[in-house]
């Protein structure tokens, strides 16, 4: 039953990131479905913890960031008298009390009623663009403005940005990516104004955003009420209306069709959470994780902006049958924090699974003084599958990752290799069976590989199915900080033995809580709920610092707001008593001289040296930085060769993008791999065979 409360628990959570309120159906939630809503959850909740005075404030948070993530709309003294209100939130809720998010819904819309007036008074004639001053960079942990004069300056600030981000679009080239595409857009005509242009654009966005917020029925309201609550205990949990379930059960039957990308919604934005290997978007090559969407477009028909728009509805926009094209803008940071707008043109089509499954490839090592080379194995293994009616079907012969990666093994074993490296990068994770299954080929049997605390505070182990080791050699695992789940799961038990090294980024995503979801009766929907904790053999959890890496490779990622410990209200790190094992080996000895080995053979390689002069170049302007200056961004725009930079530093390569031998990061843990087996000895160096 655990088993398959996480399988099922995790291709929820890899088909949606955070949740956002979608429009009900025609049944009305009342104050009593409320109240038992609430009581559901906090009876299921994995922290069981009161809905207390700090749960109300961070949920009031949560809930006003729903309609004003910028800090735009709502003055100071809005937010005073709604925290007055949320004093008595712990009471008002739980009796299914619902009028505080009443009164925010109604303020919101008046403020959106008074900023879309200044808005267009603005829009009314030409700006100066050229005049320089400084806007912040992250609205988000703004003061909300005093006044409506204040109000109005931050509106006009934020609209001038917004016009230099038009600007920059209109200089770009145009998309190539979807020629020979059915509905492929058509060269656009330069406008003889591109100012008067984005200026209507930007009016008519934010008049879409008013006419968005006045259209919220009370199952709207009701439900991104519940979600601020949910988010004041994790970031996973979510509640879920009838329309979520019918979005679901949508996603499941299309997900193989699309542009093959996982989004969140975050600060009223649409991110890019991970690339789906074998998809579209991952073959067309532009788009990276944490690209904001701003606009989406129908093959030649005009962009829509979805700012501010629920995450389903533009999941549904993106979504679409094979072959037709999806026009997308979006917002990419680059070295010197300066967000930029580009435009990609994807032909939605079909996943093809074969490139989304587990591979194998060889990389040589050539070292001085030995006249062959070192052959090193490499599995690239993108998601934690399983055919699950092919399971039912036929218990011994059906398609999932562990059963690839043995098979792979089984060739790598055959054909002899010296050594071999588990790529992980950008594996989002999947079934935990599968992780299981998978770290087992590597250890010996009945080891414990994860440990699963539930909410009555019992763990259980699971352990390694496996009668013995299929591959005994040198093992390396390469993360970054996209691994995640079930990904953790593998490169902590292997790290915990002393059975890998781990090489990467400075550490995992940090994912290392349960979903389960909660039918609730009648209509009312249904609870994603935080159930469960993942613990290395070791006693630590995944959860918050993820897997760190013994060998640490320069990343623009390194340095970034990305993974568990960046989301509001996460839920702490904590360890449980260790399992009971045997280590494999213990690495901490020959540590040291490896890293000593890799830093000077790096600085030796140019792409190295660049990658570290470019992330010091960031690092520079983000210290103390929360503004940036207009001139900088007009700079930037007449600096632009109307290409995406990828953020202006390379920030590791995708497995499976490239050739062995042309990604840096796998050539270097190969060599980081050959210096263990040359430390380690001779007896070590030899070719592994089946023992």
């Amino acid at each position: 039953m655990l088993r398959k409360l996480i399988l099922w628990a995790a291709a929820f959570v890899l088909l949606f990131g955070v949740a956002a309120p979608l429009r009900a159906g025609d049944y009305q939630l009342t104050g009593d479905d409320v109240s038992q809503i609430v009581r559901t959850f906090l009876r299921n909740h994995f922290a069981r913890e009161e809905f207390d005075d700090a749960h109300s404030a961070k949920m009031l948070q949560q809930y006003l960031d729903q309609f004003d993530p910028e800090h735009v709309f709502f003055l100071q003294s809005d937010v005073d008298d709604f925290q007055r209100y949320s004093a008595t939130l712990d009471e008002q809720l739980p009796a299914g009390n619902i009028d505080l998010a009443l009164r925010v819904y109604e303020r919101i819309k008046q403020r959106m009623g008074e900023r879309q007036q200044s808005v267009e008074q603005l829009l009314a004639a030409p700006i100066d663009l050229k005049g320089d001053e400084s806007i912040l960079l992250d609205r988000s942990k703004a003061p909300y403005p005093a006044d409506t004069a204040q109000a109005a300056e931050v509106l006009r600030k934020k609209i001038k940005l917004e016009l230099l981000q038009q600007a920059q679009l209109a200089e770009q080239p145009d998309d190539k990516a979807a020629a020979g595409a059915k509905d492929a857009p058509k060269p656009a005509a330069k406008p003889a104004d591109p100012q008067e242009e984005a200026r209507k654009e930007i009016a008519k966005r934010y008049r879409n955003l008013h006419l968005r917020i006045e259209q919220y029925n009370r199952n709207d309201i009701v439900t991104a009420y519940l979600n601020a609550y949910t988010k004041s205990f994790d970031p996973h949990s979510a509640y879920l209306s009838q329309d979520d379930l019918e979005n679901f059960n949508i996603a499941l039957r299309l997900s193989l069709e699309g542009i093959g990308a996982t989004l969140r919604w975050e600060d009223g934005y649409t991110i890019i959470t991970t690339i789906i290997p074998g998809g579209a978007a991952s073959r067309e090559g532009t788009l990276k994780p944490e690209d904001k969407i701003v606009a989406v477009a129908q093959g030649n028909m005009p962009f829509e902006d979805v700012r501010n728009m629920r995450l389903g509805d533009v999941v549904k926009m993106i979504r679409g049958k094979r072959g037709t094209v999806v026009r997308l803008a979006y917002l990419r940071t680059n070295k010197r924090l300066v967000e930029k707008r580009y435009e990609v043109a994807i032909v939605r089509d079909r996943i093809e699974l074969k490139e989304g499954e587990a591979s194998g490839k060889r990389l040589e090592v050539r070292r001085d003084g030995r006249p062959e080379p070192f052959r090193v194995g490499i599995i690239d293994l993108p998601s934690f599958y399983v055919d699950f009616a092919g399971r039912n079907a036929s218990p011994d012969d059906y398609k999932s990752s562990s059963r690839d990666v043995e098979g792979l093994l089984e060739d790598f074993v055959e054909v002899g290799v010296d050594g071999l490296i588990l790529d992980l990068r950008n594996n989002g994770g999947g079934g935990l069976d599968e992780a299981v299954s998978l770290a087992g080929l590597f250890l010996n049997a009945r080891e414990p590989v994860v440990m699963v605390k539930n909410i009555r505070g019992r763990v259980t182990y699971l352990s390694n199915p496996h009668e013995e080791p299929l591959y005994r050699g040198p093992l390396l695992v390469l993360t970054n900080r996209y691994s995640a789940s079930a990904s953790e799961i593998v490169a902590g038990a292997l790290k915990d033995f002393g059975r890998s090294i781990v090489v990467g980024e400075s550490s995992t995503f940090g994912k290392g809580t349960v979903q389960n979801v909660i039918s609730l009766p009648r209509e009312l929907g249904a609870l994603k709920t935080t159930v469960a904790k993942f613990y290395r053999p070791g006693s630590s959890s995944t959860q918050h610092r993820g897997v760190a890496s013994d060998i640490v490779l320069p990343s623009l990622n390194n340095h970034m707001d990305i993974g568990e410990s960046s989301l509001a209200n996460a839920m702490p790190w904590d360890a449980v008593r260790p399992a009971s094992f045997q280590k494999w080996d213990d690495l901490s000895p020959v540590l040291p001289a490896l890293e000593a080995q890799s830093r000077m053979r790096r600085s030796q390689i140019e792409f190295f040296r660049g990658v570290e002069s470019q992330v010091q170049d960031y690092l520079e302007h983000k210290k103390g930085r929360r503004a940036v200056s207009m001139k900088e961004i007009l700079s930037e725009a007449a600096n632009s060769n109307g290409a995406p930079s990828g953020n202006g530093v390379h920030r590791g390569a995708t497995p499976g993008e490239k050739k062995p031998e042309d990604d840096p990061y796998l050539v270097e843990s190969a060599n980081i791999l050959v210096d263990y087996i040359l430390l380690k000895g001779s007896a070590a160096a030899r070719r592994v065979v089946s023992q």
